[in-house]
């Protein structure tokens, strides 16, 4: 099973161009540690399909309308309706809040795979939600890389500087690592989504993870780790901006508009998301309130004149709103489509031409329509608008753009040449490499957690908007490792041969130089008494039992020639060894993940009796090893790195102990009399 996970977000990534260069062998790297090992994907990401948003997904699973971070920008109505003034009435990226967003979040739907794991690492990873745990992350450095980018439109930089702190976390023990590149996206609103500035982005992530896969190989955690290459949406080439801000004016609204939040007397607002894709807020009877259906924006005739000037508009290619409580409606230029829920089954129908270019129509269940129209060319259009406005910091309206336009031509400096956000399935369609082959051929980023925890083996705390994927095999044994446990059963040879040798030198010297012992301990006996002599023997045992791991077979070879009574003897050096094993249980316990100890026991995490393996397995192990002859000392290391009970470990510990010496006093007291007769 796998114990550790490192995904690095390539944001912006296109997919068809992934799979080009990785066709044209220009991205060795991710071909050989992850397409290779495990697999290719095109998976779906959400919507609005863009940067914050759509990262949240594979840090916990959710849409961003779950989570309730419906946008790169949004309002909050009931905020703005209840304080006057808060920085919680609304919210862009671009803002220094946006350093923080994992604070806007759901607090009982959101929960982040930083939650399930020890020393997790966020590195400039936009959703760095992690209220429970010590979360390292990049402040400082991150705003001075990127304010140095925008300056000098060079991303390499901090690219290189994610490259270079994950690596610093892997060596850190961190078991979750998140990191976000901002090259190709940068790149592709400078530039284009295809100009060679752009791909040279693709080929820095591919030598990263080039280098950082020859990291965990170093550090001996290479096959334990899950390796994950993710995009959070693709982008396509923009050359025509619509202002959607200016329209919205000329119908007599004042909106809210970014950068100008803080304005008074506005009764709307728009807010863009990858500029392809912006929400509308309406004001009315100066109350935000609840939000407007799609009959009441019909019946106001400035919201009618706003949403019937954007349908005609060449560029948009709908408008959405809310259909009552139970349903959304897509308005086109011709014809709308409207989406009704009752639990699970969707009704889907349309009235004139279908804005969607041909969406399915009839009763369909959830599932049916994510696996139906995941080809479209809106694909999951209906799940996604659904899971949109369940938020309550969404708009009243969705407006989206087409390929080639976005809704944003103020204040872009300097201008997009490329643009995301919209149901488009060129921003909608990313890749998705991972090391752990799956079977699944239609799947969401929101799958990506879910997945990951059944692989690690943790249970979901809070659920979430994905499924558990399928793959081939839960954690099959790499070459590497085979090879490694075919050695460790040559070299365990030793240690039984070892032991077999001791038990047989001690009957043989028990039986040759009995009387002299019985008569050195019949002198400690009378001198020192019962309880000096358990003393001894107690603090011999232990000793022997800690690393320095000296032989005790002798001392209940001494013990049964003192004359101990075989339960007397059993018990006072089970509890002294399973003391001295302790120590060793909690130096795993305290140092497993420091790098010297990994250095010097690279394969203590992955001792077959403890790597992926229950606790009750492991107790079962731990009895039948230690009631045994054979030495287990690495296995009580083993223990404590997978922080297994330390009281169960030293009940076990005492019990197996008491079974061992038992027979093992009796092996002394007996044998050397058989052997005197043989002799």
């Amino acid at each position: 099973m796998y114990q550790r996970v490192l995904i690095l977000v390539a944001d912006g990534a296109r997919d068809d161009l992934t799979r080009q260069l990785l066709e044209q062998g220009r991205l060795p790297n991710l071909k050989k540690h992850l397409v290779d090992r495990g697999c290719y994907r095109t998976a779906l990401t959400v919507y609005p399909s863009t940067t914050g948003p759509a990262h949240i997904p594979f840090v916990c699973g959710l849409h961003p309308g779950t989570a309730n971070i419906p946008g790169y920008r949004w309002l909050d109505r009931f905020e703005h309706d209840r304080r006057r003034r808060s920085i919680y009435r609304h919210r862009s990226l671009n803002s220094p809040r946006g350093l923080v967003v994992g604070r806007d979040m759901h607090p009982d739907k959101s929960i982040s795979l930083y939650e399930y794991f020890d020393n997790p690492s966020s590195v400039l990873e936009l959703i760095d939600y992690c209220p429970n745990k010590h979360l390292y992350k990049i402040v400082v450095r991150r705003l001075f890389r990127i304010v140095q980018a925008h300056q000098l439109d060079d991303w390499s930089r901090v690219d290189k500087l994610v490259e270079d702190v994950v690596i610093k976390r892997i060596r850190a023990a961190s078991h979750c690592i998140i990191g976000s590149f901002f090259g190709i996206d940068e790149n592709s609103h400078l530039h284009d989504p295809f100009d060679e500035r752009t791909i040279a982005s693709y080929l820095n992530i591919d030598r990263a993870v080039g280098r950082i896969a020859d990291v965990l190989v170093s550090e001996g955690i290479y096959d334990e780790t899950i390796l994950a290459v993710v995009s959070d949406h693709g982008l396509s080439s923009t050359s025509v901006h619509i202002p959607l801000v200016d329209i919205t004016r000329q119908h007599g609204f004042n909106p809210y508009r970014y950068p100008k939040l803080y304005r008074r007397s506005c009764d709307s607002a728009v807010c863009e998301s990858g500029n392809a894709m912006a929400q509308v807020y309406f004001r009315r009877n100066g109350k935000w309130g609840p939000h407007w259906t799609w009959d009441e924006l019909q019946q106001d005739s400035r919201c009618k004149a706003l949403i019937d000037d954007l349908v005609q508009r060449e560029g948009v290619t709908f408008v959405a709103a809310r259909d009552g409580s139970d349903g959304v409606v897509f308005a086109g230029r011709n014809g709308i489509l409207r989406a009704r829920r009752h639990i699970d089954q969707y009704g889907v129908s349309v009235e004139g031409l279908d804005p969607l270019g041909g969406h399915l129509l009839g009763h369909f269940t959830r599932d049916e329509l994510f696996h139906q129209t995941y080809n479209f060319t809106y694909p999951d259009a209906v799940n996604q608008l659904f899971m949109l406005f369940s938020s309550a910091r969404s708009g009243d309206i969705a407006v989206n753009a087409e390929p080639r336009y976005d809704l944003r031509l103020q204040y872009e400096d300097p201008e997009h040449h490329a643009s995301h956000g919209s149901l488009h399935k060129q921003h909608m369609h990313v890749p998705l490499m991972i090391s752990v082959p799956i079977i699944d051929e239609h799947l969401s980023n929101c799958d990506l957690v879910p997945t990951i925890l059944s692989l690690t083996g943790k249970k979901p705390l809070r659920s979430t908007d994905g499924r558990v994927l399928s793959t081939e095999a839960e954690h099959p044994l790499p070459v590497a490792d085979s090879a490694l446990a075919a050695t460790a059963k040559k070299s365990s040879l030793f240690p039984i041969l070892l032991t077999v040798g001791i038990i047989l030198l001690g009957i043989i010297l028990s039986s040759i130089f009995k009387e002299d012992v019985l008569r050195i301990g019949e002198r400690l006996l009378t001198t020192y008494g019962q309880g000096w002599v358990d003393g001894i023997l107690f603090l011999l045992t232990a000793v022997s039992s800690t690393p320095l791991v000296f032989p005790i077979w002798p001392y209940a070879m001494i013990g049964v020639a003192l004359g101990y009574g075989i339960l007397h003897l059993a018990l006072v050096m089970a509890l002294g060894s399973a003391t001295g094993s302790l120590v060793e249980f909690y130096m795993g316990r305290y140092f497993g993940e420091s790098a010297w100890f990994k250095k010097r026991f690279p394969n203590i995490h992955k001792h077959p009796w403890t790597h992926g393996r229950s606790k009750w397995y492991v107790t079962a192990m731990l009895f039948l090893g230690t009631a045994s002859p054979i030495p287990c000392n690495v296995f009580y290391i083993a223990c404590g790195v997978k922080r297994y009970s330390g009281l169960l470990f030293w009940v076990t510990m005492v019990a197996a102990r008491l079974v061992r010496y038992t027979y093992l006093g009796l092996g002394f007291k007996y044998a050397p009399e058989l052997f005197n007769k043989i002799i």
